[in-house]
C-alpha cells in the first residue's frame, strides 16, 4: 500500500493533477480514508519528501514542493520510456521490422497531433 501511495502521488504530480503549492491530505485523513495504518502514509510522504516532491510545513501540512515540476519531468520520461520498452519488446516478439514499427509510430503520432503528447 505504501508503494501505491508513492506512485499515485508521483503520477498526480507528473500529470499536473497536483501542482506546486497544493496541499495533500493529512496523514491521518488519508490513512482513515483508505483504512490503513497512519505509519504507512507517513512513510510514503517521507519518501516523497526525500525525493523533493513534497515539503512539510510545520503545523500547516504537507504540500507539493516548488521543485516538483522539474522532478516530475524525469518521472514522466521514465514512465513513458518503460512503456516504449514494453511496446518495442512486443514488436520484436511479433517479428515486426523497424520499418513497420516506424510506420506504426508515425500513424499513431500523427493521429494524436491535435492532442497533447
Amino acid at each position: 500500500m505504501y508503494l501505491q501511495i508513492v506512485e499515485q502521488v508521483r503520477h498526480a504530480i507528473a500529470s499536473g493533477a497536483a501542482r506546486a503549492g497544493d496541499e495533500l491530505p493529512s496523514v491521518r485523513a488519508l490513512a482513515s480514508e483508505h483504512l490503513i495504518n497512519p505509519n504507512t502514509v507517513a512513510r510514503a510522504y517521507l519518501e516523497l519528501e526525500r525525493e523533493g516532491l513534497l515539503s512539510k510545513r510545520r503545523g500547516a501540512g504537507t504540500y507539493v514542493s516548488d521543485s516538483a515540476a522539474a522532478l516530475s519531468q524525469r518521472h514522466r520520461l521514465r514512465v513513458v520510456g518503460a512503456l516504449l520498452d514494453e511496446a518495442l519488446a512486443a514488436a520484436a516478439e511479433f517479428g515486426l521490422t523497424s520499418q513497420q514499427v516506424d510506420a506504426l509510430w508515425e500513424k499513431h503520432f500523427q493521429s494524436k497531433k491535435e492532442q497533447p503528447v
